[in-house]
């Protein structure tokens, strides 16, 4: 089963072989997810967008692992521009990730 934003099915799993664990992983993720988020934010008003592609790069992984989908694409979107040297679009996704980034926090806490 998926919501919009998290794949449950993939965090059902990760909860039933990581145990007392999970919470960890959840508390470790949002911790590294929002460091990220800063830095990519930071990043991109700096014009370094070689920093913001590499932040939105491992954000990406850690969300695709977690089952974060919508916010890992929107990444995938950042990086790509990035790495094509394409900037009009990057404030844009930054927005879109500050915004899904809420809303998984709150999901996965309901679920940690």
């Amino acid at each position: 089963m998926m919501t919009i934003h998290l794949n449950l099915e993939q965090l059902s799993e990760l909860k039933e072989v990581l145990e007392d664990e999970f919470s960890v992983l959840i508390t470790t993720y949002l911790q590294d997810a929002a460091l990220r988020q800063q830095m990519i934010t930071a990043a991109i008003n700096a014009k370094d967008y070689d920093a913001a592609r590499l932040a939105a790069h491992s954000l990406k992984g850690a969300s695709a692992n977690l089952g974060a989908l919508m916010l890992a694409e929107i990444c995938e979107h950042l990086e790509h521009d990035c790495r094509a040297g394409r900037y009009d679009n990057c404030e844009l996704y930054n927005q879109q990730i500050m915004e899904e980034f809420i809303v998984v926090t709150k999901e996965l806490t309901k679920l940690s």
